[in-house]
């Protein structure tokens, strides 16, 4: 765990990991896409982390074990898996199932995906810090 560690930053901190585990994936996609019998590389983390969100709403708040909950949250999210697994089957000769023109969208996805976590996270600590600082 970070200083200021929050459900925020906890949320943030997986997403750009899961989001840096994809665009590897992509990458070593688009890198074999010519490597007979390679099978594409997914990876998905959105699923963990919203199944860690719905749990949250469901857990009590305001309670005097708001804060074990919430420290329980933040571990739930940083122990939520990011999943990678291999894509559907091929229909190439080569038995090579990657599709050069989805990997390089979704390889654009990625990178605007990544940039704007890292945007947002950074507005938190921005405005956590103009908070700290009395709003100078």
């Amino acid at each position: 765990m970070m200083i200021g560690d929050s459900i925020t930053s906890a949320l943030y901190q997986k997403a750009l990991d899961g989001t840096w585990q994809r665009q590897k994936a992509t990458s070593n996609n688009i890198a074999n896409s010519e490597t007979p019998g390679y099978k594409a590389v997914k990876v998905n983390f959105e699923d963990s982390l919203k199944a860690e969100i719905n749990k949250m709403k469901t857990t009590s708040t305001g309670s005097s074990t708001a804060f074990l909950d919430k420290m329980e949250s933040i571990e739930s999210i940083e122990n939520s898996k990011i999943s990678v697994y291999e894509g559907a089957t091929s229909s190439r000769l080569d038995e090579n199932n990657v599709d050069l023109e989805s990997e390089n969208i979704d390889m654009s996805k990625s990178v605007l995906q990544y940039y704007y976590l890292v945007r947002g996270f950074s507005d938190s600590y921005s405005r956590l810090k103009y908070a700290v600082n009395g709003g100078k």
